[in-house]
């Protein structure tokens, strides 16, 4: 049986787009489609240079191919998920614009002020609170 790993780490772009979906909102080809070729080549010459008294599997061919599938089309809804989750964030920290927030905490005095404007960088979402950026994770409090 082959296996793989594959780790998906999608960073968004400062427009909102994950950087792995092209302009037309495909996704872009990526390790995946790599390690599909390789499993296609292996399978190839697997079947081109096997026994022919002792013929492979059949059933443990398909199972492999399918496993295959299956990891190819859950890296894609990974891939996927990761893009809506920055757009989500961006749309739920735009509802704080015009709203004052602040940082504090009992060890930090943090920032406080007025959310002028959101944006979007390396998958963090930041506020614009009186002319500093500030990670929109760290608001303590909303007014």
């Amino acid at each position: 049986m082959i296996a793989h790993s594959v780790t998906s780490t999608t960073p968004i772009n400062v427009n909102g787009t994950a950087s792995n979906v092209n302009a037309d909102g495909t996704v872009k080809a990526t390790a995946a489609s790599a390690d599909q070729d390789q499993f296609l080549k292996l399978l190839v010459n697997e079947l081109q240079n096997q026994d022919p008294t002792a013929p492979v599997d059949q059933t443990q061919t398909l199972s492999q191919l399918a496993q295959f599938s299956q990891l190819q089309e859950t890296t894609t809804l990974n891939q996927t998920l990761t893009a809506n989750q920055g757009f989500t964030n961006v749309a739920q920290s735009a509802t704080l614009i015009g709203k004052t927030v602040s940082t504090a905490t009992s060890t930090d005095a943090g920032v406080s002020g007025v959310v002028s404007s959101v944006s979007l960088s390396n998958g963090t979402t930041y506020l614009q609170v009186g002319g500093q950026n500030v990670d929109a994770s760290k608001v303590t409090s909303i007014q």
